[in-house]
């Protein structure tokens, strides 16, 4: 356990001091491996409360996590800010408070699975791949009809399909 890490505390000390609030703005880099690419983090600061209580210490904390981010739609980077909080409490039987794994799981899940650059994104073509929000290409898409396939099909005199016949 390393106990110089700015995100471990003594439980001890804690006590001894009644309490702890800081805010923290850790090194981005240490949270890029949380990412697939295209996300990418930019910025992330911390706000942890430590709380003495009778038999245990309340950590109440938040994380703030700027994110450089692709556009679902018309793949144009893009940079948010997103923010979730979280709580645990460590009974008075261990010595330290590691709150590393903690703050690593808030900040992995604040990406959405889709982020758009705007509600109103209209885009690529999906033929000649022109981001259709700068650009209005001559392209011409053909929706295909999903009757498309009953074209061909032939049905009996009267219009109607006939039954089969049951083997008895």
């Amino acid at each position: 356990m390393r106990e110089n890490s700015p995100l471990v505390f003594k439980y001890a000390d804690i006590v001894a001091e009644g309490g702890l609030s800081l805010e923290l703005e850790p090194d981005p880099a240490g949270y890029a491996d949380l990412y697939d690419l295209p996300v990418a983090v930019n910025k992330v600061r911390l706000e942890l409360a430590l709380t003495v209580g009778p038999d245990s210490v309340f950590l109440a904390g938040k994380v703030r996590a700027e994110l450089r981010l692709e556009c679902s739609r018309c793949a144009e980077p893009l940079v948010r800010s997103f923010e979730d909080s979280f709580d645990e409490v460590y009974p008075d039987t261990v010595e330290y408070i590691d709150t590393r794994e903690l703050i690593r799981e808030t900040a992995g899940l604040l990406a959405p699975m889709k982020v758009l650059c705007s509600e109103n994104c209209r885009g690529r073509c999906l033929v000649c791949g022109a981001n259709r929000n700068r650009l209005v290409c001559a392209c011409k898409t053909e929706k295909a009809s999903p009757f498309e396939a009953l074209k061909g099909l032939k049905l009996p005199e009267g219009g109607k399909p006939r039954k089969k016949k049951k083997d008895i």
